[in-house]
């Protein structure tokens, strides 16, 4: 029969499945229909393979038009065309850094601040780019950002929105092929980069306190009115803990009979239990006895726990004239181990480094225990040249805390 509006109208709806109706007039040309839906197709065999291409629906596509494409279909099936791969492979291409961003993202198990950190640096680096075919992303056009950001907004974030935007760009690469196996995309754009040597030489930061700034630091921190911003500073500065991860302690993390804390979600991933040195083991009973909160260090925020007090900080540098971060608390615990000539494994178990390729380190079990000594030792390296005196039962060590 010939598929015109009056015949077409006249088909039923089927109960389950599919039924078929070709053209008698246009070979190849056809309906299917189904439960809810009457929908256009052509037909052609391509060597030993039958492919079907959908039209469109109908009433939305009429009968004139469904005919029409169906010429344009069958003459491009004819010669070889897959008409279906093609479009297929145009839906990729046209694939926008905004939705190989979001991909990119939960392809991952990435913590919450790591998320926020990227979509920060995507927004605000490249929010003009979010609904670009990745495709369209040229070199010149990545250089061109990469110095328009270093000029305007520092050499070090636009170092970080290069290697922010490479990365997903690899993902992309290896993610989005085309029917032939081909990646989308040949090259990575931010390769210009390198290739014409243009990332920004920026100094790894290296602020930490020297021994001798020491004791002006703590006679600063020992007398701050807080007592939980007071001893969550020295507990940074004594167990080389990132700031997060020390802010984040909850009680359950806490074994003052083994004098030992973990680290339950650190950075690199790898739960780690430590030792607690005499001083920290004290001034954690302490705060345990007046605590009311499952948080160590406890925040009046809607976490819970305690965010970095900035303006303590800022109190703290004033009186002192030693400016840090505290990243460089961290970088003085780190920097003092190794002055004290403890083994590099043991300095990068305290502080939960990964060994990387070091094929020695993953024979080398640093338990809570093997790593006591060590710890103990640069505690009380830190305490000495903060001019606060060491004693086996500490009792001096807490006249000086209060």
């Amino acid at each position: 029969m010939k598929l015109i509006k009056s015949v077409v109208d006249k088909f039923d709806y089927v109960e389950k499945g599919q039924v078929f109706y070709w053209d008698d007039e246009l070979p190849g040309f056809g309906m299917y229909i189904g439960t809810k839906s009457k929908t256009w197709c052509v037909q052609q065999r391509i060597g030993n393979k039958t492919k079907r291409v959908v039209l469109g629906k109908y009433p939305t596509m009429t009968a004139e038009q469904a005919r029409n494409a169906a010429k344009k279909g069958i003459g491009a099936l004819a010669a070889g065309i897959d008409t279906v791969q093609e479009k297929r492979e145009q839906n990729i291409k046209a694939v926008t850094l905004s939705e190989v961003f979001t991909a990119f993202l939960d392809s991952r198990q990435l913590k919450p601040k790591t998320v926020r950190d990227y979509t920060g640096v995507m927004n605000n680096i490249y929010p003009d780019w979010q609904k670009l075919p990745i495709t369209e992303i040229t070199r010149d056009a990545v250089e061109r950002r990469h110095k328009k950001v270093g000029e305007e907004r520092g050499e070090a974030y636009a170092n970080l929105g290069g290697r922010t935007l490479r990365s997903v760009l690899n993902y992309a690469g290896a993610k989005y092929e085309t029917g032939k196996g081909l990646s989308i995309l040949p090259e990575n754009p931010v390769k210009r980069i390198s290739q014409t040597r243009s990332w920004y030489k920026v100094d790894r930061r290296t602020g930490h306190l020297k021994p001798h700034q020491l004791q002006v630091w703590f006679d600063a921190v020992l007398n701050i009115d807080n007592p939980t911003i007071r001893d969550y500073l020295i507990f940074v500065i004594l167990t080389g803990t990132r700031k997060d991860e020390s802010a984040k302690l909850q009680w359950a993390d806490i074994d003052l009979t083994d004098n030992s804390y973990i680290l339950r979600d650190p950075k690199n991933g790898r739960p780690m239990q430590l030792p607690l040195s005499d001083y920290l083991a004290d001034m954690l009973m302490t705060r345990k006895t007046n605590s009311n909160s499952v948080f160590v260090f406890p925040g009046d925020g809607v976490r819970g726990y305690l965010v970095e007090p900035k303006r303590q900080l800022a109190k703290i540098i004033e009186k002192t004239d030693a400016p840090f971060a505290m990243h460089d608390l961290r970088r003085t615990f780190v920097t003092i181990a190794e002055s004290l000539d403890i083994s590099s494994f043991a300095v990068k178990a305290l502080v939960n480094h990964k060994s990387g390729d070091d094929v020695t380190s993953g024979y080398i079990q640093m338990n809570v225990e093997r790593l006591r000594k060590p710890m103990q030792t640069i505690t009380d390296f830190i305490l000495k040249s903060a001019g606060l005196k060491i004693s086996a039962d500490v009792v001096s060590l807490k006249q000086a805390r209060g």
